[in-house]
């Protein structure tokens, strides 16, 4: 009657705190004292305060035997405390977890639900290839039990058992797919759960089940339900590629009737997946394809209007996704995406600059260049290198085929050049070089303009400019290489004087 119950145990470990072990190490030996009483409440009690310590990291796996005795219980405030502890200690190499198979399949066989929903998670948290492979049978059983509250937690169970005994998949998973019709929608949708998850490592096995998924998609009312089964959709979409156009159609009327936004984003992400397929056999488009993306763009600016950051950053994702198909419907917001370069979050910043590099026309190449070398200047650490970055690779792309003047190009890599603190010395020198060889038009200008870069007193190795060496080497070459073209353009400057 003078045992220390769990309340005294926390007590007592915040009193010494300085110097727990000591005191730590007379409970767990009052515990070994308590697991030999023939008194369930006292034995109760001891495993219910080594769970606590095994939380806080102590090794309580030699007291496994007398958890499973307190599994085995009659009183259910005894055995749910016993079957915690299970899940709290128990692991893979526990030699008494065997003992618990004919515990567990007398427990599913009991009359109390809680008893029988208590025994499932337990399994689904200590099961091993073993337990798996002998309770398989008796928990596809509990699919089918007349408590939706049992099958529930079975239909959930069932993803633990397969990750450990897969063999088991193909021998009950007609039965799994059974509760995607249950009356009862927790039943529905823990189905749903277990196929998604099972869906991830390998979607081509889950395609015949399109049909079943896609009314489910049109019947539920149930979010995070269907959050999972438009995910799974998304994933069948590159799969089989007709799936693409009967999606447009419900994933639009979710997006419009829902104010869920977790539920919005997730349709929208799966139509900019859904839409690089929905072109008929003949090379047209469905004929519902531009209200769609009309719709996905108006929704995604909505989010990007938004305060929360979050939804922000899910804004522009998004817009990079819708892009990868339509990149014209995406270049409509673009002043939207430039305000988001002055942004406080330097992820929502690296999103925007992301997406204004897919935006590159050659009519907004200069005018986009422009407004993103005024904010170089700003910029800090590793942003600013991404801003230089992104500045060469939207000028360089497809071999300088959005460029239309490469001398302009050439005072913006100068301009760059003469950044503290930048790290591209050698992608701008590469640049550099790369376009003195590539244009003769500009070989003259380019080596005229090396030539003030090289004697630029302020431009000098250390404070800031260690990167600048790079650029000077390729400055010095191009001065070098292309002196005959300078001397040229000389000689032409005093024949117009004459």
């Amino acid at each position: 009657m003078f045992e220390k119950s769990l309340q005294d145990l926390v007590k007592g470990i915040r009193t010494n705190k300085r110097d727990p072990a000591t005191f730590i190490s007379s409970a767990i030996a009052e515990c070994k004292q308590e697991l030999r009483s023939v008194d369930p409440y006292t034995k109760a009690q001891a495993v219910r305060k080594l769970t606590y310590l095994q939380m806080m990291g102590y090794d309580v796996s030699w007291a496994s035997f007398a958890i499973v005795e307190t599994m085995s219980q009659a009183r259910f405030a005894h055995k749910r405390i016993g079957y915690l502890a299970a899940c709290q200690c128990f692991s893979e190499t526990t030699d008494v977890v065997l003992l618990a198979t004919n515990l567990l399949k007398k427990e599913f066989q009991s009359t109390s639900q809680y008893e029988v929903g208590l025994a499932v998670n337990c399994l689904a948290n200590i099961v091993t290839r073993d337990l798996a492979r002998d309770l398989l049978q008796d928990s596809v059983m509990l699919m089918s039990h007349s408590k939706p509250y049992v099958r529930k937690k079975a239909v959930s169970a069932m993803f633990k058992l397969f990750v450990k005994y897969p063999q088991g998949l193909r021998l009950t998973f007609d039965k799994l797919k059974d509760r995607l019709a249950d009356g009862e929608p927790a039943v529905t949708s823990c189905a749903v759960n277990v196929v998604c998850e099972l869906a991830n490592k390998n979607p081509n096995n889950y395609l015949a089940m399109a049909p079943q998924f896609f009314r489910l998609l049109t019947t539920s009312s149930n979010n995070w339900m269907l959050i999972k089964v438009v995910k799974l959709m998304g994933a069948l979409v590159p799969r089989e590629p007709r799936l693409a156009r009967k999606l447009l159609e419900p994933l639009a009327t979710i997006i419009q009737n829902t104010a869920a936004k977790s539920l919005q984003y997730e349709c929208i992400h799966t139509l900019t997946l859904a839409l690089p397929y929905t072109k008929k056999a003949d090379g047209t488009e469905s004929r519902n394809v531009p209200g769609v993306v009309r719709l996905c763009g108006d929704h995604l600016r909505q989010f990007i209007d938004d305060p929360d950051q979050n939804l922000k950053y899910l804004g522009l994702v998004g817009f990079v996704e819708l892009m990868k198909s339509h990149p014209r419907a995406v270049v409509e917001h673009r002043e939207l995406v430039l305000l988001c370069l002055s942004d406080d979050d330097v992820t929502i910043r690296t999103r925007a600059l992301e997406l204004l590099t897919g935006m590159v026309t050659r009519k907004n190449l200069e005018e986009l260049v422009v407004k993103l070398l005024a904010r170089v200047g700003d910029a800090e650490g590793t942003y600013r290198d991404e801003l230089v970055s992104r500045i060469v690779d939207m000028c360089s792309r497809d071999k300088y085929g959005y460029l239309s003047d490469f001398v302009w190009y050439l005072g913006v890599l100068v301009k760059l050049a003469r950044l503290r603190g930048a790290r591209h010395g050698a992608l701008l020198a590469e640049q550099l070089v790369d376009i003195a060889m590539r244009v003769k038009p500009v070989r003259a200008y380019a080596a005229r303009d090396m030539v003030c870069l090289l004697l630029d007193e302020r431009l000098e190795v250390g404070q800031g400019l260690e990167s600048v060496a790079d650029v000077l080497a390729a400055a010095a070459w191009i001065a070098g290489e292309y002196a005959g073209a300078l001397l040229d353009a000389d000689d032409d400057d005093d024949d117009d004087d004459d």
